[in-house]
């Protein structure tokens, strides 16, 4: 069975929640939320509600959209270093950056950045290739998935453009983000800045020049094809809107899909069977003078594994709203000042929508048994602010998966990785795996 987070068995009082908070957020899930669908009660002079049905969480996150905004916590994490950007704007704001940034994510686009995702899956399989041992997967994943970023967002980057330094600065904010602190518990308003450390908001300010320097390089040299001058060329974006969604971009783009592509390397080495079958359907489809976006449509047991990988795993396991005004969560009234968690980490996992649910099965993702019910499967969120590269996610990492498997045989080295969430749900210490040439 593979690993999973611990479960509490009850309520949990407030001191011992806030060092749960602080180790693993998604250990304060107890057994009732795999169990119930919603399970409300009061914290802090507050009705919180944690759901994990298709019907409850849709009503949040759909059905009542407007009632329900990101909380507090969330916003203050977010905006100290994103900015108001798309992941934390609302209302107008949100509506004028979603329709400028929606033409950079249609499907042709995407399909267009197949070669880039291609390569990327290529020069990881050298790595892997020249390892003279088990290895740690962590960089060299992320090291991929941001090359891809990079050839989507930068397809020229300006002079003096510093790979190493941008990713070692990427990685010190999202460790500063998904810091979980005491003082997070506590009910604050969100204008309440949350201050970051003197090593992150250096990293901080090494990320914003980076990309201040890509919007001022085609200021001077004319837009381009890519998404930076997509964004730039609308008229609703300022470049201070268009510096902040491109950090969102680069900090979570990347990062959500090389730990995605983690776990599901670390399910193959652990299932040699289902690896033969994804090694065979990718040779198949992605022969020498394949074009990657035919191959990719062929693909289709790879994506399983993929998708079962989310499954199991997703990026993010848990989100919070709070209620503007009363609303409804399924039979369930709620009032201002409510908070909903969306425990889609439950809901995956949940015996009353699930078969075996905390086994590793991509066949339950096949035509016949996939659920039929969208609203149980949500590794990107749901409703009119679901993550907006969800499709280019998918792709990079069924493109990427099925290079590696094509062409090596992932080895199970021994490692138990325990699955902590910071922002995102990654093994705690890395994940090393070995890897050795396919006959």
């Amino acid at each position: 069975m593979p690993p999973m987070p611990a479960r509490q068995s009850g309520p949990l009082g407030l001191v011992a929640l806030a060092k749960v908070m602080r180790h693993n957020p998604v250990e304060s899930l107890a057994d009732v939320n795999f169990q119930l669908t919603r399970v409300s009660g009061p914290f802090l002079g507050v009705t919180i509600h944690t759901l994990s049905g298709p019907d409850e969480i849709k009503a949040v996150l759909l059905d009542d959209v407007e009632a329900w905004r990101k909380s507090p916590v969330t916003q203050r994490i977010l905006r100290s270093a994103l900015g108001d950007a798309i992941l934390t704007a609302h209302g107008p704001d949100w509506t004028r950056q979603r329709k400028a940034m929606t033409p950079a994510f249609l499907k042709a686009r995407i399909l267009a950045l197949s070669p880039a995702m291609d390569r990327a899956g290529m020069d990881l399989t050298a790595t892997f290739r020249q390892a003279a041992g088990p290895m740690d997967v962590t960089g060299p994943l992320n090291v991929a998935t941001l090359s891809v970023i990079e050839a989507a967002l930068f397809s020229e980057p300006a002079p003096g453009f510093d790979r190493a330094v941008v990713r070692a600065a990427i990685e010190r904010v999202i460790a500063s983000i998904g810091e979980v602190r005491f003082s997070d518990l506590v009910p604050l308003p969100e204008w309440v800045a949350r201050p970051m450390g003197p090593k992150a908001s250096a990293a901080l300010r090494t990320l914003r020049a980076a990309v201040e320097s890509q919007i001022a390089h085609r200021r001077e040299t004319g837009l381009g094809e890519d998404m930076t001058s997509l964004l730039m060329a609308s008229e609703d974006m300022s470049d201070r809107d268009v510096r902040d969604n491109l950090m969102s971009l680069v900090v979570a783009g990347h990062e959500t899909t090389a730990i995605t592509l983690s776990w599901a390397l670390y399910l193959l080495s652990k299932d040699t069977a289902t690896q033969g079958r994804v090694a065979e359907e990718a040779r198949s489809a992605l022969a020498s003078d394949a074009d990657p976006a035919t191959g990719l449509a062929k693909l289709t047991f790879t994506r399983q594994v993929i998708e079962e990988a989310l499954r199991l795993y997703p990026p993010a396991p848990m989100l919070s709203r709070r209620a503007m005004r009363a609303s409804r969560i399924a039979e369930r009234e709620t009032t201002r000042g409510d908070l909903a968690i969306t425990a889609f980490y439950a809901m995956h996992r949940h015996h009353r929508y699930w078969d075996n649910p905390d086994a590793f099965d991509p066949d339950r993702f096949a035509p016949d048994r996939r659920p039929t019910d969208p609203w149980v499967f949500r590794p990107f969120g749901g409703g009119p602010r679901a993550c907006i590269g969800n499709a280019f996610a998918m792709n990079e990492a069924v493109l990427v998966l099925a290079r590696v498997a094509a062409e090596l045989e992932i080895l199970d080295a021994g490692d138990v990785p325990e699955p902590v969430m910071t922002i995102t749900l990654r093994p705690k210490t890395g994940l090393r795996l070995g890897f050795k040439p396919r006959d």
